[in-house]
């Protein structure tokens, strides 16, 4: 019972997200307002190559990652954006999140850690800028170029609301139920794996490498900790720079392997994301190559920084 009373709680904050964002997404459209909205980043989409709605799917990943993700699906399933351009722009989304997460980092970084915390976070803002930009220079040689409105001339009349909601909510209805008979039965299937201790057996495997990493000894603690809770790995980090017993500089690095390391304790949540808002086989997908390219750039961050150091 407790699996699935887990996997609905996670349902109950992501699927009415996602439903939001498909309706949203075509209420903008219907309402002529996406010209007014994505100008400020038409550089970021004429960069990648991409269209002006992949522009406002980014700006409402700054709020919401998976209602941003539910437009870009809700696009692909009406043909208007090709599996490639999908990709991009679904992995050009992930930086908006990773930059909204000061919320919850930052209030933890500063009392436990200091600069040395603000000097981690922007290192993962910067290895997620990094994956962005990379994403976007492979849509720029793989996508067509389009030819872009002009915003500044274009003269918009916005129709009136309640006709332009009601044919949004009728646009919504396919996308919509496309979300709810895969994203619920692919979340209970994936906390009762949880719940059978299959990520946890993953978890111990990769837990008995750490000694062979070229980290300090008393940095193998603050790895330990992060396999259970990331705020536990920056108390034990704390203590640690406290004490003098390992350098700020050090505790990054730690505390960038130990990302590498637990990527897959991700796996519990981000398989039901990509797999329910994406479907199986477009969410393994892109969910296999968006890690891949943030797990690259973090062993490279890492190794470049081992080296100097």
């Amino acid at each position: 019972m407790m699996p699935l009373v887990s996997a609905f709680k996670y349902l109950a904050v992501m699927v009415p997200s996602m439903i939001l964002g498909v309706i949203l997404v075509n209420l903008l459209t219907n309402l002529n307002l996406l010209d007014r909205l994505t100008w400020a980043v038409r550089p970021i989409t004429r960069f990648g190559n991409l269209r002006d709605e992949c522009g406002l799917s980014f700006i409402t990943a700054f709020g919401s990652p998976s209602a941003a993700n539910a437009m870009l699906v809700d696009l692909y399933q009406r043909g208007e954006v090709g599996k490639k351009e999908l990709f991009v722009a679904s992995i050009t989304n992930s930086f908006p999140a990773i930059l909204m997460h000061w919320r919850s980092m930052l209030p933890v970084f500063v009392p436990l850690l200091g600069l040395t915390g603000l000097a981690y976070f922007g290192t993962l803002v910067l290895i997620g800028f990094l994956k962005t930009g990379l994403v976007l220079t492979v849509g720029r040689i793989l996508l067509p170029k389009r030819a872009y409105r002009n915003l500044s001339k274009k003269n918009i009349t916005r129709p009136a609301f309640a006709p332009a909601l009601r044919e949004s909510l009728s646009q919504s209805k396919s996308i919509m139920r496309r979300i709810v008979l895969i994203t619920i039965p692919v979340t209970v299937a994936t906390f009762y794996l949880i719940d059978l201790g299959a990520f946890d057996k993953l978890t111990e495997y990769l837990a008995g490498i750490v000694k062979y990493l070229p980290i300090p000894a008393e940095g193998v603690a603050i790895i330990g900790a992060q396999f259970a809770n990331s705020v536990a790995a920056y108390t034990v980090a704390s203590n640690l720079l406290v004490k003098g017993i390992l350098t700020g500089y050090e505790i990054i690095v730690v505390l960038l392997v130990g990302n590498i390391l637990t990527s897959i304790v991700s796996l519990r949540y981000l398989i039901p994301y990509y797999m329910g808002i994406f479907g199986p086989r477009l969410g393994a997908e892109l969910m296999i190559i968006s890690m891949a390219i943030r797990q690259g750039l973090l062993v490279l961050t890492v190794v470049v920084m081992v080296m100097v150091w």
